[in-house]
């Protein structure tokens, strides 16, 4: 059977999950990058070309032991370090892998 993913709760931020977790991005939080309008619009032009765009599918790999920073997500296939303010910036929804009727 192949596992689908479906949402299971309120969203968070990403900054916010455990390591093994799954998630849907549901979009991003500029109120919580930079101190100036750049810093915000260039963190969030970086979150959004690592991927981190609505719908996308992410998982978080690793925390670091002290405070969690950075956290390591993979999102698209692809695997990033992000500090926990980048992390806080992404607003996610966690999601449950479900068995499908279908067979591989």
């Amino acid at each position: 059977m192949n596992p689908a993913v479906s949402s299971t709760s309120t969203p968070v931020v990403l900054a916010e999950l455990h390591r093994g977790e799954a998630c849907v991005v549901d979009g991003l939080a500029p109120a919580e990058l930079g101190t100036t309008p750049d810093e915000r619009d260039a963190m969030l032009a970086r979150l959004r070309d690592l991927g981190f765009i609505p719908g996308a599918r992410c998982e978080v790999i690793a925390r670091m032991w002290f405070g969690g920073d950075p956290i390591a997500v993979r999102v698209s296939g692809s695997t990033f370090a992000l500090r926990r303010i980048e992390a806080a910036a992404v607003r996610v929804t966690r999601a449950a892998v479900v068995a499908t009727g279908v067979a591989a």
